[in-house]
Protein backbone atom coordinates (compact mmCIF):
# COMPACT_ATOMS: atom_id res chain seq x y z
CA UNK A 1 0.00 0.00 0.00
CA UNK A 2 1.62 3.38 -0.91
CA UNK A 3 0.84 5.96 2.08
CA UNK A 4 -0.33 9.47 0.49
CA UNK A 5 2.87 11.03 2.14
CA UNK A 6 4.88 8.85 -0.37
CA UNK A 7 3.14 10.33 -3.01
CA UNK A 8 5.02 13.83 -2.17
CA UNK A 9 8.50 13.84 -4.21
CA UNK A 10 9.14 17.04 -5.29
CA UNK A 11 10.93 18.26 -8.37
CA UNK A 12 13.00 20.82 -6.30
CA UNK A 13 12.65 20.79 -2.51
CA UNK A 14 9.87 22.25 -1.03
CA UNK A 15 11.85 24.42 0.98
CA UNK A 16 13.15 26.16 -2.18
CA UNK A 17 9.98 26.37 -3.62
CA UNK A 18 8.52 28.15 -0.79
CA UNK A 19 11.17 30.77 -0.39
CA UNK A 20 11.35 31.32 -4.28
CA UNK A 21 7.32 31.92 -4.07
CA UNK A 22 8.16 34.22 -0.79
CA UNK A 23 10.90 35.62 -2.82
CA UNK A 24 8.63 36.86 -5.72
CA UNK A 25 5.94 37.88 -3.51
CA UNK A 26 3.47 35.69 -4.97
CA UNK A 27 1.63 33.97 -1.96
CA UNK A 28 0.80 38.14 -0.38
CA UNK A 29 1.16 39.82 -3.68
CA UNK A 30 -0.92 38.16 -6.23
CA UNK A 31 -3.79 37.80 -3.64
CA UNK A 32 -7.40 36.54 -3.85
CA UNK A 33 -8.21 35.02 -6.70
CA UNK A 34 -10.80 37.83 -8.49
CA UNK A 35 -14.32 35.41 -7.71
CA UNK A 36 -15.60 34.41 -4.54
CA UNK A 37 -17.38 31.33 -3.75
CA UNK A 38 -20.33 33.61 -2.00
CA UNK A 39 -20.99 34.48 -5.60
CA UNK A 40 -21.26 31.15 -7.38
CA UNK A 41 -23.48 29.98 -4.22
CA UNK A 42 -20.78 27.60 -3.03
CA UNK A 43 -20.40 28.30 0.45
CA UNK A 44 -17.26 28.22 2.01
CA UNK A 45 -14.37 26.40 0.81
CA UNK A 46 -13.29 23.11 2.12
CA UNK A 47 -11.10 23.50 4.90
CA UNK A 48 -7.19 22.46 3.72
CA UNK A 49 -5.59 24.83 5.93
CA UNK A 50 -3.48 21.74 7.72
CA UNK A 51 -2.36 20.27 3.90
CA UNK A 52 -0.68 23.11 3.16
CA UNK A 53 3.03 22.03 2.62
CA UNK A 54 5.29 24.02 4.52
CA UNK A 55 7.72 21.16 5.88
CA UNK A 56 11.03 22.46 4.43
CA UNK A 57 11.97 19.35 2.96
CA UNK A 58 14.93 18.94 1.14
CA UNK A 59 15.19 18.16 -2.27
CA UNK A 60 17.14 18.24 -5.45
CA UNK A 61 16.71 19.17 -9.07
CA UNK A 62 15.71 16.37 -11.45
CA UNK A 63 14.36 16.28 -14.87
CA UNK A 64 10.69 15.91 -14.90
CA UNK A 65 9.71 12.50 -16.79
CA UNK A 66 7.28 12.82 -19.75
CA UNK A 67 4.00 11.74 -20.18
CA UNK A 68 1.22 10.86 -22.83
CA UNK A 69 -0.41 13.98 -24.29
CA UNK A 70 -3.82 12.27 -24.11
CA UNK A 71 -6.98 12.47 -26.69
CA UNK A 72 -7.56 16.24 -25.78
CA UNK A 73 -5.12 18.13 -26.39
CA UNK A 74 -5.68 21.28 -28.66
CA UNK A 75 -3.56 23.25 -30.33
CA UNK A 76 -4.71 26.34 -29.12
CA UNK A 77 -3.28 29.92 -29.44
CA UNK A 78 -5.19 30.96 -25.95
CA UNK A 79 -2.74 33.51 -23.93
CA UNK A 80 -4.01 33.61 -20.92
CA UNK A 81 -3.85 33.68 -17.12
CA UNK A 82 -7.41 33.28 -16.02
CA UNK A 83 -8.61 30.08 -18.24
CA UNK A 84 -11.58 29.61 -16.25
CA UNK A 85 -13.90 30.94 -18.51
CA UNK A 86 -17.26 30.88 -16.41
CA UNK A 87 -16.70 27.31 -15.57
CA UNK A 88 -17.61 26.93 -11.64
CA UNK A 89 -15.57 25.37 -9.46
CA UNK A 90 -13.18 25.78 -6.54
CA UNK A 91 -10.99 28.76 -7.08
CA UNK A 92 -7.54 27.56 -7.62
CA UNK A 93 -4.17 29.18 -8.98
CA UNK A 94 -1.57 26.85 -10.41
CA UNK A 95 2.23 28.25 -10.47
CA UNK A 96 4.77 26.82 -12.42
CA UNK A 97 8.33 27.14 -12.33
CA UNK A 98 9.99 26.18 -15.69
CA UNK A 99 13.98 25.56 -14.71
CA UNK A 100 16.72 23.74 -16.94
CA UNK A 101 17.14 19.90 -14.51
CA UNK A 102 21.11 20.51 -15.01
CA UNK A 103 21.82 23.38 -12.74
CA UNK A 104 17.80 24.68 -11.74
CA UNK A 105 18.65 28.01 -13.42
CA UNK A 106 15.20 29.35 -14.33
CA UNK A 107 14.10 29.56 -17.80
CA UNK A 108 12.59 33.11 -19.11
CA UNK A 109 10.34 32.51 -22.32
CA UNK A 110 9.49 28.99 -22.38
CA UNK A 111 5.65 28.28 -22.96
CA UNK A 112 3.52 26.71 -20.77
CA UNK A 113 0.68 25.23 -22.13
CA UNK A 114 -2.14 23.63 -20.14
CA UNK A 115 -5.75 21.68 -20.05
CA UNK A 116 -7.90 19.54 -17.47
CA UNK A 117 -11.24 19.11 -17.24
CA UNK A 118 -14.45 20.69 -15.48
CA UNK A 119 -15.92 19.98 -12.05
CA UNK A 120 -18.02 17.18 -13.99
CA UNK A 121 -14.66 15.32 -16.13
CA UNK A 122 -15.65 17.02 -19.00
CA UNK A 123 -12.70 18.12 -21.47
CA UNK A 124 -13.81 21.53 -23.83
CA UNK A 125 -13.85 21.38 -27.28
CA UNK A 126 -14.71 17.99 -28.34
CA UNK A 127 -18.03 16.56 -30.03
CA UNK A 128 -17.74 13.41 -27.85
CA UNK A 129 -18.14 15.44 -24.69
CA UNK A 130 -20.57 18.10 -25.60
CA UNK A 131 -18.20 20.91 -25.53
CA UNK A 132 -17.68 21.49 -29.54
CA UNK A 133 -16.13 24.50 -30.35
CA UNK A 134 -15.76 25.24 -26.53
CA UNK A 135 -12.58 26.62 -25.07
CA UNK A 136 -12.58 26.70 -21.38
CA UNK A 137 -9.61 25.43 -19.10
CA UNK A 138 -7.34 25.53 -21.47
CA UNK A 139 -4.68 28.30 -21.86
CA UNK A 140 -1.21 29.19 -22.35
CA UNK A 141 1.26 31.35 -20.26
CA UNK A 142 4.98 32.31 -20.74
CA UNK A 143 7.64 32.31 -17.61
CA UNK A 144 8.64 35.62 -16.62
CA UNK A 145 12.31 36.17 -16.14
CA UNK A 146 11.96 33.92 -12.59
CA UNK A 147 10.93 30.82 -14.84
CA UNK A 148 7.39 31.60 -13.88
CA UNK A 149 4.01 31.00 -15.13
CA UNK A 150 0.77 31.56 -13.39
CA UNK A 151 -2.99 29.83 -14.16
CA UNK A 152 -5.98 30.91 -12.82
CA UNK A 153 -8.49 28.44 -13.21
CA UNK A 154 -10.92 25.96 -10.76
CA UNK A 155 -9.85 22.49 -9.78
CA UNK A 156 -10.35 19.38 -11.82
CA UNK A 157 -13.12 17.25 -11.76
CA UNK A 158 -11.89 13.38 -12.44
CA UNK A 159 -13.67 11.14 -15.13
CA UNK A 160 -13.90 7.30 -15.08
CA UNK A 161 -10.36 5.48 -15.14
CA UNK A 162 -7.81 8.52 -13.92
CA UNK A 163 -6.94 10.04 -11.24
CA UNK A 164 -7.45 13.89 -10.78
CA UNK A 165 -4.65 15.28 -13.11
CA UNK A 166 -3.91 18.28 -15.49
CA UNK A 167 -2.19 18.08 -18.25
CA UNK A 168 0.73 20.14 -19.19
CA UNK A 169 3.39 21.01 -22.57
CA UNK A 170 6.19 23.08 -21.98
CA UNK A 171 8.50 24.73 -24.46
CA UNK A 172 11.72 25.78 -24.09
CA UNK A 173 12.21 27.12 -27.12
CA UNK A 174 10.45 26.77 -30.69
CA UNK A 175 12.37 23.58 -31.18
CA UNK A 176 11.88 21.62 -27.89
CA UNK A 177 8.92 20.73 -26.30
CA UNK A 178 8.12 18.15 -23.04
CA UNK A 179 4.45 17.21 -22.14
CA UNK A 180 3.66 15.84 -18.86
CA UNK A 181 0.93 15.40 -16.34
CA UNK A 182 0.31 17.00 -13.20
CA UNK A 183 -1.31 15.79 -10.07
CA UNK A 184 -2.63 16.40 -6.54
CA UNK A 185 -2.10 14.82 -2.69
CA UNK A 186 -4.75 12.29 -2.32
CA UNK A 187 -6.33 13.78 0.62
CA UNK A 188 -6.90 16.96 -1.25
CA UNK A 189 -8.78 14.98 -4.33
CA UNK A 190 -10.47 13.68 -1.71
CA UNK A 191 -11.87 16.78 0.39
CA UNK A 192 -12.57 18.76 -2.73
CA UNK A 193 -14.96 15.67 -4.64
CA UNK A 194 -17.10 15.68 -1.16
CA UNK A 195 -17.50 19.78 -1.75
CA UNK A 196 -20.42 21.78 -3.54
CA UNK A 197 -20.59 21.10 -6.92
CA UNK A 198 -17.37 18.51 -7.20
CA UNK A 199 -20.10 16.34 -4.49
CA UNK A 200 -22.43 14.77 -6.95
CA UNK A 201 -20.15 13.10 -9.05
CA UNK A 202 -18.67 11.32 -5.86
CA UNK A 203 -15.19 10.20 -4.86
CA UNK A 204 -13.00 8.99 -7.78
CA UNK A 205 -12.47 5.30 -7.76
CA UNK A 206 -9.17 5.83 -9.45
CA UNK A 207 -6.53 7.41 -6.86
CA UNK A 208 -3.24 8.35 -7.33
CA UNK A 209 -1.57 4.79 -6.27
CA UNK A 210 -3.50 2.93 -8.89
CA UNK A 211 -3.65 5.26 -12.18
CA UNK A 212 -1.38 3.48 -14.17
CA UNK A 213 -0.29 7.06 -15.69
CA UNK A 214 0.48 8.39 -12.17
CA UNK A 215 4.15 10.17 -11.77
CA UNK A 216 4.70 10.89 -8.36
CA UNK A 217 7.64 12.94 -8.86
CA UNK A 218 5.02 15.90 -10.72
CA UNK A 219 2.50 15.82 -7.21
CA UNK A 220 2.02 19.43 -6.81
CA UNK A 221 2.62 21.26 -3.56
CA UNK A 222 -0.24 23.03 -1.78
CA UNK A 223 1.15 26.43 -0.62
CA UNK A 224 -1.54 28.56 -0.02
CA UNK A 225 -5.24 28.57 0.24
CA UNK A 226 -8.29 30.68 -0.59
CA UNK A 227 -7.89 30.47 -3.67
CA UNK A 228 -5.75 26.68 -3.83
CA UNK A 229 -2.23 27.52 -4.75
CA UNK A 230 -0.27 25.00 -5.87
CA UNK A 231 3.44 25.00 -7.24
CA UNK A 232 5.30 23.00 -9.14
CA UNK A 233 9.05 23.16 -10.91
CA UNK A 234 9.19 21.67 -14.00
CA UNK A 235 12.85 20.67 -14.76
CA UNK A 236 13.87 20.42 -18.58
CA UNK A 237 16.94 19.94 -20.29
Amino acid sequence: MIDDDDLLTPVLGRREILRNLGALGLLAGLGRFPRSLAALGAGAEPDLADLVDASGMQGMCLLTPSAIVGPYYLPLDLVRQDITEGQVGLPTRFLISVVRASDCTPIEGAAVDVWHTNAPGAYSGFASQGTSGLTWLRGIQFTDANGLAVFDTIYPGWYPGRTTHVHVKVRPTAQTELTTQTYFEQPINRRVNAWGVYAPHGQNPTTNANDGFFLPQTVMSLVGTSPMQFALTIGVA
